[in-house]
């Protein structure tokens, strides 16, 4: 949880250091928004390259190796003479050390818990939610004391604690991991990246959905302090706008659970439901520029973003099944990387060329739209062949009972 919270908190509070970097070296949006796009993007699409390394090293080790690089890339960072150091030693050297640190948090969790491992991811989702609220927040109050120099080199020395909790994951875990894998589980990691799962039409109609889905309502995260800012607010009022939207995430996960678990309500009807209510929020944001409304429609984009993200894996597992589900989520994971990756330069493109950001709301509330449609109808569709292999089953089975 500590480790999610420094992870996910240091990538998205970086919105609050874009606009400071964005007026010192005088840069376009495209270009500055790569920093966090690819900090963010490489802690989920660097799974597929950092997983084996985690397997083979370990979590605890691979804690100490992420914090190791975090570190370094941060002070780094603290002496860039411009964008594209920052976007080398933020976006790439970080960013690939934030993933180690993020993806063995949940190596910890499926080896560790023999019981409620859904608690586990649960406990590890708050702390993503916590520390993306947090974080803006204490980057504003370095940045008024310590400018974005100085911001960095503190975060090295956070970072660097990532280190510490990798001694303790590698010390509390050490006799799990001294265990042989067993047959089964070698045969299963070398089926870790099944190319077949792609034969499974739903899946991928629901894997490509999200690439679209992620890169509009990512650059939401990363440009809503800038958008702030623009019509007026305080960078105070900007970053606490930032971290309502952030906070609300984890209200929206804890929505997905129940209505998944409680309710029984199918994840993709959840997540097709959030689509479509989003849609109507982020075309809002177009016409209302008060600040309390706008906070309103922050948190309503929190909470029902956040029901989408946490149905995902649960969509994700009805589709595939067991056996494809440790394939399936890591292709998941690096197409939405790759999502957050090009939001950054998408978005601000958007903006550098038309001079605001009216189009960008415009498009994340049309494919929100449209994706919300899709998943109903693929929600549909799953249901009548469902049906349809019921009844076939039922018509075998008459024929059976009466030979």
């Amino acid at each position: 949880m500590c480790t999610s919270f420094l992870c996910i908190g240091f990538s998205l509070g970086l919105g609050v250091v874009f606009v400071q970097i964005l007026d010192v070296f005088n840069t376009t949006r495209a270009q500055t928004s790569l920093m966090q796009s690819l900090c963010i993007g490489f802690i989920y699409a660097g799974a597929l390259i950092c997983g084996p390394i985690v397997q083979k090293l370990g979590p605890g080790n691979s804690l100490i190796l992420g914090g190791l690089l975090s570190l370094v890339g941060c002070v780094g960072a603290s002496f860039a003479p411009n964008v594209e150091v920052l976007i080398v030693t933020v976006g790439f050297i970080t960013g690939i050390g934030l993933c180690f640190a993020f993806f063995s948090s949940y190596m910890v969790v499926s080896r560790v818990l023999t019981k409620n491992k859904g608690m586990g991811v649960a406990l590890i989702t708050a702390g993503s939610g916590l520390g993306s609220f947090l974080y803006p927040q204490i980057n504003r109050l370095i940045l008024d004391a310590y400018r974005w120099r100085g911001l960095f080199l503190l975060l090295a020395g956070v970072n660097f604690n990532i280190c510490l909790l990798g001694f303790m994951v590698r010390c509390l875990t050490k006799p799990l991991f001294l265990t042989k894998p067993s047959k089964t589980d070698l045969k299963r990691t070398s089926k870790s990246f099944n190319v077949h799962v792609f034969k499974n039409v739903p899946y991928t109609i629901f894997l490509f959905c999200q690439l679209p889905i992620w890169m509009f309502y990512t650059g939401l995260s990363v440009f809503i302090v800038d958008i702030a800012e623009n019509r007026g607010y305080s960078l105070e009022a900007a970053s606490l706008l930032l971290s309502a939207l952030t906070i609300s995430t984890v209200a929206g996960s804890l929505l997905g659970g129940i209505l998944d678990s409680v309710l029984h309500i199918p994840a993709l009807l959840s997540s097709s439901a959030a689509l479509l209510v989003c849609a109507p929020l982020t075309f809002a944001f177009v016409y209302f520029h008060d600040y309390g409304v706008m906070v309103a429609l922050a948190i309503g984009h929190g909470a029902f973003i956040g029901t989408v993200d946490v149905c995902i894996p649960i969509v994700v597992h009805q589709l595939c099944g067991p056996a494809m589900y440790s394939s399936a989520l890591s292709f998941f994971f690096g197409l939405s990387g790759l999502s957050d990756i090009l939001s950054g330069p998408v978005n601000g493109a958007i903006r550098d060329m038309t001079g605001d950001y009216l189009l960008m709301f415009y498009l994340a509330g049309g494919v929100a739209l449209v994706m919300g449609v899709v998943l109903l109808c693929l929600e549909l569709w799953m249901r009548r062949a469902k049906s349809s292999l019921k009844d076939v089953y039922i018509s075998r089975e008459t024929v059976d009972t009466k030979l």
